[in-house]
């Protein structure tokens, strides 16, 4: 039993070891904030907003963003002179696709499976998020810290 438990802690230690932080990056992020966003109506849209507004000199392949136990596509926007990386998460439970089941296999012919998800490697606090982004051939990556919440947003 003793065994066991070493080799579970040995498997975390390693899993941490691979992700390479990157304290010299090409980039300074200046502030982040988050916001949930609804529709106001009930099976609408809702997701959780990330905003990380940061400088640079060059362009930065910014590839994911990891906030709240979910992994979303790094998008870089530009509004009154500046850079932005916004990170939306869906957050709607209402997408969901019908399934068929039948004990006859036949008639739940069209069912697609579920597509795997992404396994969130790393342990944040609810304001912290990781930022993955390429330099050279390499991955690397940053954390942010103290990401101010604002007010719930409800579009109409």
């Amino acid at each position: 039993m003793k065994l066991i438990g070493i080799l579970i802690l040995a498997l975390s230690f390693t899993k941490c070891a691979s992700v390479k932080m990157e304290n010299n990056h090409p980039f300074k992020i200046e502030s982040a904030s988050y916001s949930h966003v609804t529709g106001g109506v009930k099976g609408s849209y809702n997701s959780t907003n990330l905003i990380i507004n940061f400088t640079a000199e060059k362009p930065v392949n910014f590839q994911k963003v990891y906030f709240q136990n979910k992994i979303t596509e790094a998008v870089v926007e530009q509004h009154n002179n500046k850079q932005y990386i916004a990170a939306r998460y869906k957050t709607s439970s209402n997408d969901r696709k019908d399934i068929i089941l039948h004990a006859d296999p036949k008639k739940e012919f069209g069912n697609t499976p579920n597509t795997p998800t992404e396994e969130f490697p790393f342990e944040l606090k609810e304001n912290e998020a990781m930022i993955s982004y390429i330099k050279g051939e390499e991955t690397c990556y940053v954390k942010v810290e103290n990401i101010v919440k604002k007010d719930k947003v409800f579009m109409q």
